[in-house]
């Protein structure tokens, strides 16, 4: 795929997001924009945020409470399809906008420029203007779908006790960045071409025939300008991004670099790489490595990425840093997608990494990708399914398989079977469940810290069947029709935070018992569930603008647990909800708090413990048969994920009980 031709499929599904989201143009080129940046690990998450005023505009904003640093977004949109270029002055004249954007909300005087902002907006000013004392790194990026010259970007420059730094996203590095995560760009490294450098190995002879091994010594200098060029892409096959400076870890890093650089080789393990290809020179019996072949590092990210972000500090000299690189480089005739990601786990298998940590491709998401390819949407009007779910397990994969189909024709068939408005990610299937299961508060804490939570308490060794998979889509349904009763009413703000605390309130006040199944073979919420959930909109927009303390962050107030407390306790009548629910008899209608409480707490006993207290109790004689059988049961039950009933959940905590009381004691 060329340029161009990424281009012109770029804005056509900017087109068809815009259709189908009911956003403008400009903020869809943002959105889409941002999820490149994201995937690179340059921001967390961003948030649309439109102001454009005389002098001032910006489309969205970041801000990383960790690193107290804030992030500035906006967008050059050129609203026609193919490679436009963009004049160098409009490119100066974005980023002076965005930066007087900054200084005119810190200084307070924001208001005698813009009438009324919405309250979205006016969150962030509050935060920019409550952090102004300890904030002290601001970034401004510039996005664009048209082609920029790249000397225009201004260099960064501290001034007023802030750095500032300047980023460019034009329709070139979005490609770019395309190309590496789909593998299409192969990072390939020559060291005398490119840094002038004879980089000393040690090459390990015949030690496996899979692999060659290579010992070497990096300076820190290389390392980070390779990691500058490629980012994210150097990681595609680590099992972790960088975690910024929040570690222990990173932190020393950098400050080893900082006051004693010279100790780094002796205090920091070095990185672990692979390699598709070396080629290696001699010179007076010293071998030399010379270029490197699609380079990817899978144990040592975090080194690798705090010593770049460290080097762009002031004062920071690398010379004398220096990085022990061990390089496993995989022989002809055996699969380095097999290869890698095994030496991947067992090199982090060495620290403090859980096994939720190489979650693409555990059997759980595999799972939910085989099934997207497989079960077809159903017609409401009986005629033939035409359309399925698209989940895109890796990020990019979605475009990644179209740009793979050779003429206009397929394509086209292509979007009718997986049309762009099914599609769902990893952090958006992390959403939909974090929200039936009640936990708005974590998912306001935005997108990737969401889904590491629910990866935490998620096992990623089930996998869905057809039916737990259709209920996951109707959760997707759910958020989304309760997404666009949202965007209806106008509310001016927190539109994200509204639907995930709606969504939640909504599964709490039916017990979890919605019949997803119909949601799922109707595609759609029928008028009562709308009404309902209207009406539960309207409480969660006045009790999340209401926080407790006055002039408290709205947005931060949404990531409380207290938040979600007070307002799951607030009476709203569901009676309507009954005929909503799975079952028409006394058994489908809603359960009471305590019942809903005894369900939760022996829902949550592991099936292991069920096998040992069966097994406990028939070596002890403990127990009637008919317990010892069902304490073996619901063991089962666990393991498949199946809910509970009222009457199950009681019988559970009654054999528990009298099992404790004999002398069981459960190995946590």
């Amino acid at each position: 795929m060329t340029l161009e031709e990424f281009a012109a499929d770029f804005f056509e599904n900017v087109l068809i997001s815009a259709e189908s989201d009911g956003l403008s143009l400009e903020d869809v080129i943002t959105n889409d924009v941002l999820e490149y940046i994201k995937d690179c690990g340059e921001a967390l998450e961003p948030q649309l945020c439109s102001l454009k005023a005389r002098g001032l505009k910006i489309n969205a904003i970041d801000y990383d409470d960790d690193n107290e640093s804030i992030d500035l977004f906006i967008t050059i949109s050129r609203e026609v399809s193919g490679v436009q270029k963009i004049p160098d002055r409009e490119i100066i004249d974005a980023f002076s906008k965005a930066e007087k954007f900054f200084i005119a909300a810190r200084d307070g005087t924001i208001s005698d420029k813009i009438e009324e902002p919405d309250e979205h907006l006016s969150d962030f000013i509050n935060i920019i203007q409550q952090t102004k004392t300890y904030v002290r790194n601001v970034r401004v990026f510039v996005l664009t779908n048209g082609l920029c010259s790249a000397h225009i970007v201004p260099k960064d420059k501290g001034e007023d006790n802030i750095t500032w730094d300047y980023e460019l996203w034009d329709i070139e590095r979005v490609y770019q960045q395309y190309l590496i995560k789909s593998g299409k760009q192969k990072i390939e490294i020559d060291f005398e071409r490119d840094y002038n450098f004879k980089l000393k190995c040690l090459q390990m002879d015949n030690v496996s025939d899979k692999v060659d091994e290579y010992l070497t010594i990096l300076p820190a200098g290389i390392l980070s300008d390779i990691y500058g060029q490629y980012k994210q892409g150097l990681l595609e096959k680590n099992v972790r991004t960088f975690l910024q400076f929040k570690t222990k870890v990173n932190s020393g890093i950098r400050e080893t670099i900082r006051t004693q650089p010279d100790m780094f080789f002796a205090y920091n393990n070095g990185i672990s790489t692979t390699a598709e290809n070396v080629e290696v020179s001699h010179d007076g019996g010293v071998a030399y490595l010379s270029r490197i072949e699609n380079l990817q590092i899978v144990n040592g990210g975090q080194t690798t990425a705090s010593i770049y972000y460290t080097s762009n500090e002031k004062d920071i000299d690398l010379s004398k840093v220096f990085v022990p690189m061990k390089i496993s480089v995989v022989k002809t005739g055996n699969s380095l997608n097999d290869i890698v990601p095994q030496i991947s786990q067992f090199a982090n298998s060495q620290t403090a990494i859980k096994a939720s940590d190489f979650s693409s491709n555990s059997p759980y998401h595999v799972s939910i990708e085989r099934c997207s390819r497989t079960i077809w949407i159903p017609e409401s009007n009986g005629g033939k399914s035409v359309s399925k779910w698209y989940y895109e397990r890796t990020r990019g994969q979605y475009l990644d398989e179209r740009s793979r189909i050779p003429s206009k024709k397929d394509q086209k068939l292509f979007d009718a079977e997986h049309p762009k408005k099914y599609k769902f990610t990893k952090t958006d299937l992390a959403k939909y469940e974090m929200c039936w299961r009640q936990r708005p508060h974590d998912v306001s804490k935005g997108g990737e810290k969401n889904y590491l939570l629910f990866l935490k308490e998620t096992d990623q060794n089930a996998e869905l069947t057809k039916s737990e998979y259709e209920r996951l889509l109707a959760k997707a349904i759910l958020f989304k029709e309760t997404d666009k009763l949202v965007t209806k009413k106008k509310l001016a703000g927190y539109k994200a935070n509204v639907v995930t605390y709606t969504v939640s309130l909504l599964s709490h006040k039916s017990g979890q018992k919605l019949n997803l199944d119909k949601i799922w073979q109707q595609q759609k919420l029928n008028e009562e569930l709308q009404s309902f959930i209207a009406k539960l909109i309207d409480t969660v927009w006045i009790h999340i603008t209401q926080p407790p303390k006055q002039g408290m962050n709205v947005t931060e107030w949404c990531k409380r647990l207290e938040c979600w407390n007070t307002l799951k306790d607030k009476y709203v009548d569901a009676s309507i909800l009954n005929d909503q629910l799975v079952n028409t008899g006394q058994e489908g209608k809603l359960l009471s708090e305590q019942q809903v409480k005894i369900i939760e707490s022996a829902s949550s006993i592991k099936g292991a413990i069920w096998f040992a207290l069966a097994k406990w109790a028939k070596a002890n004689s403990q127990l009637s048969p008919f317990d010892r059988k069902l304490a073996y049961n619901l063991g089962v039950l666990h393991n498949r994920g199946t809910k509970l009933s009222p009457k199950q959940a009681d019988n559970a905590m009654r054999i528990r009980r009298e099992a404790q009381e004999k002398g069981f004691i459960p190995e946590e």
